[in-house]
């Protein structure tokens, strides 16, 4: 893997959230209909739509990588490169008309995240994270900024978001809670934009649970590169077969506090 290879995965992920943005804002607060998949979560028309043209640009591009979707299942999964695509991160807020919504798209090499964007279509706004370099924010006035996640000196402090309370098992909701009470404040809804804004130095921790590759794969490359630390709830590196729980911070101290008390009996 070299620089130009790199530049090269880099533009053809741009071109994916370039193509998929006017899509979904094309469907975005028109009161779509959707369905209930086997795990209770919805998709819409335009989770799939957008599924599919991606799946086609990297078909056109890069057609010896493997690819893992939400909504279509895998292909070459064992390949040396495979992308990990969530076409609408936040289904429920998107068909809610909530903003937070965002398309994340990231590169795997040999299991490992070495690239990540999250793009948020209708706050104009994307992050772009490359393992070894400082990631980069689109929108608000910046264009290609560097970003920097804050220090915070303790949990007591600490600004905490997660999507739902819903995503935990009743063992998983327990070791919430003990986080939960610990901060100086929670908030949930926040979806895949809670990760952004640990990147932009705007909050400080997220934990969540149930989650899949697609869900956080992305994030692992955007939270480290602007400084932060993110993990499972053991502390292990994020990768294509991690368990699904999620710690993102953006202090170091604020990680280990976390997973000290994700442990604790």
């Amino acid at each position: 893997m070299n620089a130009n290879s790199i530049a090269r995965f880099v533009d053809i992920a741009i071109k994916m959230v370039d193509s998929s943005g006017p899509v979904i804002l094309d469907y975005f607060r028109k009161n779509l209909p959707f369905e209930k998949k086997d795990d209770q979560s919805p998709v819409t028309q335009a989770d799939q739509e957008v599924e599919t043209l991606l799946l086609n640009i990297l078909d056109r591009e890069l057609p010896e990588h493997g690819v893992l979707g939400e909504e279509y299942g895998s292909k070459g999964i064992e390949e040396e490169y495979v992308w990990v695509i969530d076409p609408i991160d936040g289904t429920r807020a998107f068909i809610n008309g909530i903003p937070l919504f965002g398309t994340l798209i990231a590169l795997t090499h040999n299991g490992i995240p070495i690239l990540g964007v999250i793009d948020h279509p209708a706050l104009g706004e994307r992050w772009l994270g490359i393992d070894g370099a400082p990631t980069l924010h689109w929108g608000r006035g910046n264009s290609g900024s560097p970003v920097k996640t804050r220090a915070c000196q303790s949990l007591s402090s600490a600004m905490l978001c997660s999507t739902s309370p819903d995503m935990f098992s009743e063992e998983e909701k327990n070791k919430f809670d003990r986080i939960s009470k610990a901060v100086c404040d929670t908030r949930f809804g926040t979806d895949c934009y809670a990760y952004s804004m640990i990147a932009s130095g705007q909050t400080d921790l997220v934990v969540e649970a149930g989650m899949y590759p697609y869900d956080y794969l992305a994030h692992a490359v955007i939270v480290t590169g602007a400084g932060g630390v993110i993990s499972d709830w053991q502390g292990k590196p994020l990768n294509l077969k991690s368990t699904g729980t999620v710690v993102a911070a953006g202090d170091q101290k604020i990680h280990t506090e976390t997973l000290k008390l994700l442990s604790a009996l």
